[in-house]
C-alpha cells in the first residue's frame, strides 16, 4: 500500500513538473512577443534571428525542468516494478532505505552537474586547463548579467534594435574570446551543438539546387566557422550577394563541399550535435 501512495505521488509530481514547464514556455513567449514577435519594422532575417535566441534562452531552464522529469519517471517506474515482488519485501525499511538513498545520489548528482562546479569538471574533462575552466564559468556569468541588464535597459526604453544587437552578444564575446577551436570544445563540453542540422531543404531554393539534403551538417559557410543558424544569417550577409561561396558539409559522416550563391539558402535548421 505504501509504494502505491508514493507512486501515485510520483505521477502527480511528474504531471505538475510537465504542468509547470509549459506554463514558463508559455510565459516565455509572452513576454518575448512584447519585445520581438509583433515589431514589423524589423526585418525577416532579424525576426528568424530573434526566435532562435528566444528558443536558445529557454532552453537551459527547459533542460532542468526536462531532467527533474526524467529522475521522477525513472523512480516511478521503479516504484511499479516493485509492485510485482512479495509484500513482504516491498515493504521491507531496508529496501525502501535503498530507494531513498538512490533518490538522494540522483539528485545531489543532477545539483552537481548544473553547479559551477559541474561546469568546471564537464569543461577539464573536455580537456581545458583547470585555471582556464574556472575563468570561463565566472566569465559566463558575468556575460550572462550583462546581457539580462541589455534586455532590462531595451524592454523599458522601447529600443528592440538594441535588444537584438545586444541579446547574441554573450556568444559573440565568449567566442571572440576563446577563439573557435576552443568555443568549439567549450560547446561540446556543454552539450550544445557544433554544426548546423538541415532539417529540411525548401523546393526550389538555392539549397536544394545545390544539393544540400535533410541530415546534411553544414560546419563553414565561405570559410567561416557556423554553430548555429544565426551565424549562417550573419555570413550570408557579407559579402556581395548572388557571389559563389563554398559551403562545407558533414553527409553520413564524410566531409564534402557545396558551391551555392551567397543568400538565404532555403533550409530549415535542426539541433546537430557531432
Amino acid at each position: 500500500m505504501k509504494i502505491i501512495i508514493v507512486a501515485v505521488a510520483l505521477s502527480a509530481g511528474v504531471a505538475f513538473a510537465t504542468t509547470i514547464w509549459l506554463q514558463k514556455s508559455e510565459e516565455s513567449s509572452v513576454s518575448t512577443s512584447s519585445v520581438s514577435d509583433f515589431d514589423t519594422s524589423l526585418s525577416p532575417n532579424q525576426r528568424i534571428d530573434a526566435l532562435e535566441q528566444a528558443i536558445s534562452q529557454g532552453r537551459y531552464a527547459r533542460q532542468l525542468l526536462q531532467e527533474e522529469i526524467i529522475i521522477l519517471t525513472e523512480e516511478l517506474e521503479e516504484i511499479r516494478i516493485g509492485t510485482d515482488v512479495p509484500l513482504e519485501i516491498s515493504n521491507d525499511s531496508e529496501s525502501e532505505s535503498n530507494v531513498a538513498l538512490s533518490r538522494s545520489e540522483r539528485r545531489e548528482s543532477y545539483r552537481r552537474r548544473n553547479s559551477p562546479e559541474g561546469s568546471a569538471e564537464r569543461l577539464i574533462e573536455a580537456g581545458f586547463d583547470a585555471g582556464i575552466a574556472d575563468w570561463i564559468v565566472q566569465r559566463e556569468e558575468t556575460l550572462q548579467m550583462d546581457a539580462l541588464q541589455a534586455r532590462f535597459d531595451a524592454e523599458r526604453s522601447g529600443d528592440s534594435q538594441s535588444y537584438y544587437r545586444d541579446r547574441n552578444s554573450s556568444n559573440d564575446v565568449l567566442r571572440a574570446e576563446l577563439g573557435d577551436d576552443d568555443y568549439e570544445r567549450y560547446l561540446s563540453a556543454n552539450g550544445r551543438p557544433t554544426s548546423v542540422g538541415v532539417s529540411s531543404v525548401i523546393g526550389s531554393s538555392p539549397a536544394q539546387t545545390a544539393g544540400l539534403q535533410a541530415g546534411d551538417e553544414i560546419t563553414r559557410y565561405d570559410g567561416a566557422r557556423v554553430y548555429s543558424m544565426t551565424d549562417i544569417t550573419k555570413v550570408t550577409m557579407t559579402g556581395e550577394p548572388g557571389q559563389n561561396v563554398v559551403i562545407d558539409v558533414v553527409r553520413e559522416g564524410i566531409n564534402i563541399q557545396i558551391v551555392m550563391p551567397r543568400g538565404p539558402l532555403g533550409i530549415t535548421g535542426g539541433r546537430s550535435r557531432r
